[in-house]
């Protein structure tokens, strides 16, 4: 991804050198694997749709670098008021407003599991066969 594909996506320029640009782009992708279970991003090119959610990835990583979550709490007698940061609301944006990219790409969820309440289920040997 180029910073001109980031402006395009994002709507917001930035000027890193290079060595910067693909050092974030590449923790950022590192990031948005594991957040989609997935060992690596498929290839970009061609998938236009995972482009833009990477793109938006990488600016909620960019605009809140170092950002701590924190809530502020301002109370007069029977009334208070509670500010929570951005921090945390940026991702979950990212997920509310991209959650089709989102379940069109990850791999969570989807491997195989057992279950255990139906009966012979759990495993043993019965009758000279091997449940599972």
């Amino acid at each position: 991804m180029t910073q001109d594909d980031y402006k395009l996506l994002t709507g917001k320029a930035v000027n890193y050198t290079s060595t910067d640009w693909t050092t974030l782009v590449g923790i950022a992708s590192e990031r948005l694997a594991s957040f989609l279970c997935l060992e690596n991003l498929p290839e970009l090119e061609g998938h236009d749709d995972l482009k833009l959610l990477l793109a938006n990835f990488l600016y909620a990583m960019i605009e809140f670098q170092g950002t701590a979550d924190t809530i502020q709490s301002k109370s007069v007698r029977n009334f208070t008021i509670n500010f929570k940061s951005s921090a945390t609301n940026a991702f979950e944006q990212i997920y509310t407003q991209y959650r089709d990219i989102i379940e069109k790409y990850s791999n969570c969820g989807t491997l195989l599991k057992v279950e255990h309440s139906v009966p012979h289920c759990e495993g043993g040997f019965v009758n000279g066969y091997i449940n599972f």
